[in-house]
């Protein structure tokens, strides 16, 4: 999943969870915006847990 498939689930998510069905322009694109930034932090953090294991078989007794 890229960033831009996971904006869109969470800008989808944000606009679904909002009571007020009359969203003008300015709140949609604050929405996406939100939710890219949601994105590239979850994006980040993932990033960051992958390189921060261990790597198996690293051990080789050299």
């Amino acid at each position: 999943m890229d960033i831009h498939d996971l904006a869109f689930t969470l800008y989808t998510q944000l606009v679904a969870h909002r009571h007020d069905a009359s969203l003008d322009m300015d709140a949609r694109v604050a929405l996406g915006r939100e939710a890219y930034r949601y994105a590239e932090a979850f994006i980040t953090a993932k990033d960051q847990y992958i390189r921060e294991q261990p790597v198996p078989g690293g051990d080789q007794g050299y």
